[in-house]
């Protein structure tokens, strides 16, 4: 990832859920900013017009932010935890991780594909199966991608896309193998007759006798 996106934190003086409820009405979202180069957490607010947009987009995890801490000084940083409404969705707290040159991080890379329209493999009546959805790995803050971005429109009938072709950042240390399956077409799954064996084995039908008279007997 080349860009980051730079933000101003504000300083927050006070903690704890009613003071949080304060700021969030302000119009502000509270958090948190904690590191290798700070022991103990440094407390901000943030408006949400400037985080929520990133927070919201399929990159939050891998987006590096250049910040600017309330007592001046420049990080570049991740965010670690994202605190949601659970019916609103709204957001309600952010954690920042100080990025140290030099030191690796764990993140989960999204995976991200284009070309579905055009996949040869789908027009041969095949069926895309994307199997892999985030990639886990260690790697240094410079090289964080934002994601995996893989273009399927050339992949045929049968066809797979595995760990080893991606483009994996050379300081990046990953628990899958290689050979992993990322993306496949395979064939469509037709569903398979009855054999004779577990014909006879399923219960005849029952025929529901009425007991007494019949309907027009008893008017």
């Amino acid at each position: 990832m080349d860009t980051t996106d730079r933000i101003k934190l504000e300083k927050r003086e006070g903690t704890g859920k009613q003071f949080c409820r304060k700021v969030r009405n302000e119009g502000n979202i509270p958090g948190v900013l904690y590191g290798p180069g700070y022991p103990a957490s440094v407390p901000f607010s943030i408006p949400a017009v400037k985080i929520a947009p990133l927070a919201n987009s399929g990159r939050w995890e891998t987006a590096r932010l250049e910040v600017e801490t309330p007592g001046g000084k420049k990080e570049l940083c991740l965010m670690r935890d994202l605190q949601r409404d659970p019916l609103t969705e709204r957001i309600l707290h952010v954690d920042l991780l100080q990025l140290k040159k030099g030191h690796k991080i764990s993140v989960n890379v999204p995976v991200e594909i284009t070309g579905r329209e055009k996949c040869i493999g789908i027009k041969q009546g095949g069926v895309f199966e994307l199997l892999i959805h985030e990639i886990e790995m260690e790697v240094l803050p410079k090289e964080i991608p934002d994601s995996f971005l893989i273009d399927i429109s050339s992949l045929p009938l049968e066809g797979v896309i595995r760990i080893a072709d991606l483009a994996i950042p050379e300081s990046a240390v990953l628990e899958l193998a290689p050979e992993e399956i990322v993306v496949t077409i395979g064939h469509a799954r037709i569903a398979e007759e009855p054999s004779e064996e577990e014909i006879e084995e399923e219960p005849a039908e029952v025929k529901v006798v009425s007991k007494g008279k019949p309907k027009e007997e008893e008017e």
